[in-house]
C-alpha cells in the first residue's frame, strides 16, 4: 500500500473565483492543487474557499503565487480549526 500524502491549505479566499485563480496558477506551474469551497449555498461562488496542496509542494507553492503575482489575491484569516 501507497503512503498517504498529506493535503495542506496553501490560503483561504473571499470567494471560489480567487481560489480557483490561484489553483490555476499552480497547475500551470505543475503543482497540483484543489479548492474547498466552506459553504453549500447557492451563490458557491461567492462563498469562501481554501487552496489546498500536498504538504510536500507548499513551500514551492507559495513561491510561485508569490512570482505570478496571485499573492495580491486578498487571502483572508482562517480562523477556524483544522
Amino acid at each position: 500500500m501507497e503512503k498517504e500524502e498529506k493535503i495542506v491549505v496553501l490560503e483561504k479566499y473571499a470567494s471560489a473565483i480567487d481560489a480557483n485563480i490561484v489553483k490555476g496558477a499552480l497547475e500551470a506551474s505543475g503543482i497540483p492543487a484543489g479548492v474547498i469551497v466552506d459553504s453549500t449555498a447557492n451563490a458557491i461562488w461567492m462563498a469562501p474557499a481554501r487552496v489546498v496542496v500536498f504538504e510536500r509542494d507548499l513551500e514551492l507553492a507559495k513561491q510561485v503565487i508569490s512570482e505570478n503575482g496571485e499573492d495580491s489575491i486578498d487571502a483572508i484569516e482562517d480562523t477556524t480549526d483544522e
